[in-house]
């Protein structure tokens, strides 16, 4: 996905709409958070926009941040993306996509498959359920990772091989 300054201002859009639709003010902080979010394309924590945003907007709290994200999810204007390290990481891409996390390193990137795209999933399961969207995620090693395990440096300490995750920063 590029991130272009207006498909930013196009995600604010959206946002405004959804707002307005749900009766909902567009504060600053919603903005600014979103703002951060949309410029991303390296599906950031919570604690990493608040990280980001605090510089910009003071008096921000960490609260506010996870608070305003998951009210974007439920708007539709960005998505929780599951990944193994079982903190929730957001993408301001709502549209059907599947990522690619590593497991050396936590990254996670956007995967397009054209032929995953249309994947059949059976719209209703035997219980009931009814499918409305799906992703896919594939875990890994990324080259980074495989190159620093393959050297013995992986999270730099010689000889090391485990594959333990790292935290990323």
């Amino acid at each position: 996905m590029s991130y272009s300054v207006r498909w930013g201002e196009e995600k604010i859009a959206e946002l405004e709409s959804r707002c307005r639709e749900q009766g909902l003010p567009l504060t600053l902080q919603r903005r600014v958070i979103l703002e951060d979010l949309a410029g991303r394309c390296d599906h950031p924590t919570a604690d990493q926009i608040y990280e980001a945003v605090t510089a910009r907007y003071q008096g921000l709290s960490r609260t506010t941040v996870y608070r305003v994200l998951e009210t974007f999810v439920r708007l539709g204007v960005a998505q929780k993306i599951s990944n193994p390290e079982a903190k929730s990481r957001f993408d301001a891409d709502t549209r059907r996509h599947h990522h690619v996390v590593c497991l050396g390193c936590n990254r996670v990137i956007d995967f397009d498959g054209e032929e995953l795209g249309d994947m059949a999933v059976p719209a209703e399961m035997a219980d009931g359920f009814t499918v409305t969207n799906y992703s896919l995620t594939v875990t890994g090693f990324c080259a980074g990772c495989r190159n620093q395990e393959s050297s013995g440096m992986l999270h730099g300490r010689p000889g090391s091989r485990s594959r333990t995750k790292r935290r990323q920063e």
